[in-house]
């Protein structure tokens, strides 16, 4: 039973909001559903998302579209979802678009990055707040609009361009992408390879890059996984391997 009485199953389960085929789950779900929980996905254009009384952890994925576009009706629902969540003390974990509305939800300001899109494999730079909760990377950062700290939260990461990853009570919003495997980097690059030109970005180094860090960036997307899922409670009760 939760604390607003909405009855949940013995098993935790997740629910993550995906806005397009390229860019699912991933290794975060992966990592979910190795320590032992249930899964959904939801698409986030459905005319009614699922109340987040159900779940344990919402999970909100990246999105070509933009927190800021006033004119797609699914950005203002899933905003509704996470202002549910968030009153209703269930984790919210937010990956670039996800962490960008979790912020807006929080009183954060998004708004497009002003020297222009943020692409490539990059180290962040940790705060002392982040230390046994985030590692410096390399990760996979790909965002044109930037974030800022919500009030009452606690920055954890930034690059030059801004702020990459913060926390507000059990809930985490990070700028790059634990969750991608190759296949959704192949399908990105495809996509933006104009603006990759545009913006100096490699598209042959950028696919090799991904195809050589592939073991360490699963294992690091499993240790954050792992850290979020301890943080917020869902499955302090499960094993590792």
């Amino acid at each position: 039973m939760s604390a607003n009485g909405t009855r949940r199953s013995t098993t935790p389960r997740v629910l993550f909001v995906q806005h397009q085929d390229d860019c699912p789950p991933g290794h975060v779900g992966e990592r979910i559903l190795q320590r032992g929980a249930q899964v959904e996905v939801v698409r986030a254009q459905r005319p009614e998302l699922p109340d987040p009384r159900r779940y344990d952890l919402i999970v909100s994925l990246g999105s070509y579209g933009s927190v800021l576009d006033d004119s797609a009706s699914h950005v203002r629902r899933e905003e509704g979802l996470l202002t549910a969540a968030l009153e209703s003390g269930v984790g919210v974990f937010g990956i670039c678009f996800g962490a960008q509305l979790l912020s807006k939800v929080l009183g954060g300001d998004v708004y497009p990055a002003p020297d222009g899109p943020e692409i490539g494999w990059l180290e962040v730079d940790t705060e002392p707040a982040a230390d046994g909760l985030l590692d410096k990377g390399p990760w996979l950062v790909w965002h044109l609009d930037v974030m800022t700290t919500p009030p009452g939260g606690v920055e954890l990461a930034r690059t030059g361009v801004g702020m990459q990853a913060f926390r507000h009570g059990d809930h985490l919003g990070v700028q790059f992408h634990p969750e991608a495997m190759m296949e959704s980097v192949l399908a990105w690059a495809d996509h933006y390879r104009d603006l990759l030109e545009e913006n100096g970005v490699d598209y042959e180094r950028l696919i090799t890059s991904t195809r050589d860090l592939a073991p360490d960036t699963r294992r690091q997307a499993y240790d954050l996984t792992d850290r979020v899922l301890d943080q917020t409670g869902v499955l302090a009760a499960t094993r590792r391997e």
